[in-house]
């Protein structure tokens, strides 16, 4: 990335979270549902370490290009990615469901988990 880049949407948005970790690799587009931030910072305290945002959101084409479903959350700012290792997988999945996502996908050890509210 160069300077300007790096800058685009470093903004806060949550204690632990800037917008630019949300936005589109290709674009730097985003669409952020503000809860979806909000539950993530609740995972993220319960399970008390960062967590590194690997997919925020996809415009269409970028959606494509990565083999994402035709409806993706995270098309509409309702999902994120996020590198979880497979050992722990399990806990964060109570957490984000005590969190209130509705979307838990854990990708074992590939060792990440979607997290979506539909």
């Amino acid at each position: 990335m160069n300077e300007i880049s790096d800058k685009l949407n470093d903004i806060p948005i949550a204690e632990h979270f800037r917008l630019r970790e949300f936005e589109c690799p290709c674009c730097h587009c985003v669409r952020l549902y503000p809860q979806l931030a909000r539950r993530l910072e609740a995972v993220r305290e319960q399970w008390g370490k960062p967590m590194v945002i690997s997919s925020g959101y996809r415009c269409p084409p970028h959606n494509d290009r990565v083999g994402g479903v035709p409806r993706s959350l995270h098309m509409e700012g309702r999902a994120a990615d996020v590198i979880v290792p497979f050992n722990e997988q399990a806990a964060v999945e109570i957490f984000a469901r005590r969190a209130g996502f509705t979307q838990v996908i854990a990708y074992g050890k590939r060792n990440f988990m979607h997290l979506g509210l539909a």
